[in-house]
């Protein structure tokens, strides 16, 4: 026949189990805490790189707006030097020429 417990020995062994329940419970509690900031701190991380990203692209744009108003203005410079030493005579073919264009383009 097995032994019958006391009630303090099957007190102490409910003890013992609550307070090794306790600590199972403050052990998971601790690692979910432990995982939730580290996600968290991947999180920021992954928002910084984001914004690094952003001002990397909104300078290479300013860069390129930069680049095309001094193409435009190079290329208007010199249609305005070429135009200042065009002769009369070439003016005149050339604005024929457009005008030829002009109404071809504008017949079909």
């Amino acid at each position: 026949m097995a032994k019958r417990m006391t009630m303090h020995e099957e007190l102490a062994m409910l003890r013992e189990e609550v307070e090794r329940l306790k600590k199972e419970k403050e052990a998971r509690e601790k690692a979910e805490a432990a995982e939730a900031k580290k996600a968290q701190a991947e999180e920021q991380e992954e928002i910084e790189e984001a914004k690094e990203k952003a001002e990397e692209i909104m300078s290479s744009l300013e860069e390129g707006k930069t680049d095309a108003k001094e193409a435009l203005d190079t290329l208007l410079e010199t249609i305005k030097k070429d135009y200042e030493n065009l002769s009369p005579t070439s003016a005149i073919v050339l604005f024929a020429l457009g005008a030829a264009f002009g109404h071809a383009l504008s017949s079909k």
